[in-house]
């Protein structure tokens, strides 16, 4: 007890006392102070109160001049945080189940109520033990953002929503274990994508100043996966601070068992747009203004809505399936389009239609073979130097469009490659397509007026 006193008091110190150097207090060959929350002697509430008087939280009264952020991790059975040099000090603090956290070579058993503070420059990782998920909160001193564009990069979603409350169709044969993966990338930010969709969802952001709009985001993935973060919650987090109620889709995927085969993505898509005009009074939106926008391969779903919102791909389940699929606008982002051999994206064309798909089969899954006359308005949005999805699939949507009378809008940045979202473009021409899309879908009656 004295011990774990003695140690939150060294932590405490250390936070509250920029000026002493961090080798004062705990020598470099020691990367690591764990304590228990029941021994940490605190006089007044943590000022996020909702997990408790943890340490982890306890950073940002200590020290009221840094600012700190808290993201919360679920390590499930397996599943690690491998070990890697950190730039700051950090924590972890355990809310459920078990973990082993190592630093620089020496490992510590953490339990609930348990945090670990681990140092600058130590080398640190955790993984779960046990059969109970690893549920805890990681804090560090938050960097600047690299992009005004990322905004709330924190901030989780409001609500989440099964598409299938019975289950998808289709699936009675599927055995997947659906897994969340976590990627590196160059800006170090939360990167996540979801594998062996068996659970399709929606993710709802809810803005503060609703306009009445709605967003189903369609992330992309190759139809190998499906991504969370990039072309989903930081688009989401955007145009919800612009007053859109935003639903991100987590769909399942074409090419693992689903009874629908190519049509599975589809039957999720149309059941998120029914789901989502079935929320009017509950969401605050109005039916009429419902946009869809996808990225890459989402793109290729979204469209697949925009073009097939009439097909029928699933039996209805209930009065949500009463209601139209069709999108009021369609906004797609470097869209995987044909299925044409040369100009198709490989990845997305063989999970979508196997290795060796007929002529039929081409034509049904190429969006820009038959686009009907009521397609929605249409945004195509393209890197001319995109090396996964080749520009010439935004320019035979166009065409297709323009051909059925179909109101298009195309543009073309001549640099920028594939599957930007919304990251590293602060000093770059393509930071603007974000209020691009926003001008756009107030031409067309999705938005709001400019308050």
């Amino acid at each position: 007890m004295i011990r774990a006193v003695l140690a939150a008091a060294l932590l405490l110190a250390a936070c509250a006392s920029p000026q002493t150097p961090i080798a004062t207090i705990d020598p470099p060959a020691r990367r690591m102070v764990v304590v228990n929350e029941a021994d940490v002697a605190i006089d007044q509430p943590p000022p996020h109160g909702a997990i408790g008087m943890s340490t982890a939280y306890r950073i940002s009264d200590a020290a009221p001049g840094r600012t700190m952020e808290f993201r919360r991790r679920v390590l499930h059975p397996g599943s690690a945080i491998g070990e890697h040099p950190i730039d700051h000090d950090e924590v972890y603090y355990v809310l459920a189940g078990e973990g082993e956290v190592v630093s620089d070579g020496e490992r510590r058993i953490l339990k609930p109520g348990m945090a670990a503070y681990l140092y600058d420059r130590a080398i640190v990782g955790i993984r779960q033990l046990g059969t109970e998920p690893l549920d805890l909160i990681i804090s560090y001193p938050l960097k600047p953002m690299p992009s005004p564009l990322l905004v709330d990069p924190t901030r989780e979603p409001d609500a989440v929503i099964d598409l299938w409350p019975a289950g998808p169709p289709g699936g009675e044969s599927i055995k997947l274990e659906e897994k969340i993966v976590e990627r590196e990338n160059p800006y170090n930010l939360l990167d996540r994508a979801a594998h062996n969709v068996t659970r399709p969802t929606l993710s709802v952001f809810r803005p503060q100043k609703p306009d009445g709009s709605a967003i189903l985001i369609i992330p992309g993935g190759g139809y190998s996966w499906v991504v969370i973060d990039k072309e989903g919650y930081e688009g989401a987090r955007w145009f919800s601070r612009h007053g859109a109620t935003v639903y991100v889709l987590r769909h399942r995927l074409p090419h693992q068992g689903w009874a629908a085969g190519p049509d599975t993505p589809l039957q999720d898509a149309q059941r998120a747009i029914r789901l989502i005009r079935s929320r009017t009074s509950a969401d605050g939106i109005d039916p009429k203004r419902v946009m869809v926008m996808g990225f890459s391969a989402g793109g290729h779903v979204a469209g697949s809505l925009a073009t097939r919102f009439n097909a029928t791909v699933y039996e209805p389940r209930d009065a949500t399936d009463q209601l139209s699929a069709r999108p009021d606008a369609a906004v797609l982002m470097y869209p995987v389009v044909t299925m044409k051999q040369g100009q198709a994206h490989p990845g997305s064309r063989r999970n979508l239609l196997g290795e060796a798909p007929t002529d039929e089969q081409v034509a049904k899954y190429s969006l820009e073979t038959a686009p009907p006359a009521d397609a929605p308005p249409t945004f195509l949005l393209h890197a001319a130097d995109d090396a996964s999805v080749p520009v010439e699939n935004s320019l035979l949507l166009f065409s297709g469009l323009k051909s059925a009378n179909v109101p298009a809008s195309l543009h073309i940045f001549e640099t920028g490659g594939h599957g930007f979202g919304l990251r590293g473009l602060d000093n770059d021409p393509r930071r603007a397509w974000p209020d691009m899309v926003m001008a756009w879908g107030r031409a067309h009656g999705v938005f709001g007026a400019l308050q």
